[in-house]
């Protein structure tokens, strides 16, 4: 199973109870793909970044992230239900890279690396300016 992080754009005017309903309705569909929900948090109600064509006269936006563990299978079908969804704004699903303790999962192909440590004014061990 994978980790994936989804943030959610909501309109600020349908209220909590409805966008409520509506991530228990994308918690169950994690669900029902085999995944398991780790975290949502609900941001609220904040200023848009920039104008967005689905929703051109909105400043505003109500911000939830949903972290959750789901087979390779679930981001496909999340963002089918997601594309259709007249209540979300916008949406962004993109696979979690966790670090425990230090440790990055070098799985993930984006995970930073870290950096070997030279000593200024050398290069992979030699010093500089002498003759070799």
């Amino acid at each position: 199973m994978n980790n994936y992080e989804l943030i959610l754009i909501f309109d600020p005017n349908l209220g909590e109870e409805k966008t409520g309903l509506f991530v228990g309705k994308i918690e169950e569909k994690i669900k029902s793909l085999g995944g398991e929900i780790d975290k949502t948090e609900k941001w609220g109600t904040r200023r848009l970044a920039s104008m967005i064509k689905k929703a051109k006269t909105m400043t505003q936006g109500y911000y939830v992230l949903i972290r959750f563990k789901s087979p390779a299978n679930a981001p496909a079908e999340l963002r089918a239900l997601l594309k259709v969804s007249e209540q979300v704004i916008r949406y962004f699903l993109s696979k979690a890279v966790i670090v425990l303790e230090g440790h990055v999962d070098r799985r993930v192909p984006h995970a930073p690396r870290a950096a070997e440590a030279v000593e200024v004014g050398e290069i992979k061990g030699k010093p500089l300016g002498e003759p070799q």
